[in-house]
């Protein structure tokens, strides 16, 4: 699970550590909690713009970094990775805010 840090706020992600457990979340099948700020997630959705040409919001972004952590120490295999939202609700705001 991808998650940011407690008081930190990444549009569309909620700490798990705050008390929010979604009813369709099955904790014993996570296998690590991930941790990931907003101005990391910024950044990383604002990359995946450029080099991609991926259009996708905050909390794709805080996704997206955690896969690439996961990526760093794997040998080989495969990550699938779901961007669970767009950028169209941040079109009034830069991917670059805050950075």
């Amino acid at each position: 699970a991808t998650l940011p840090p407690v008081g930190d706020l990444v549009q569309g992600l909620r700490s798990l550590d705050e008390g929010f457990i979604p009813p369709v979340l099955d904790e014993s099948l996570l296998d690590k909690r991930m941790v990931v700020d907003s101005r990391t997630s910024f950044a990383a959705a604002k990359e995946l713009l450029q080099k991609e040409g991926i259009f996708a919001g905050v909390s794709s972004g805080a996704v997206l970094h955690a896969a690439q952590r996961v990526a760093q120490q794997m040998d080989e295999g495969k990550i699938v990775v779901l961007l669970p939202d767009g950028g169209w609700k941040y079109l009034s705001m830069p991917l670059d805010q805050g950075l």
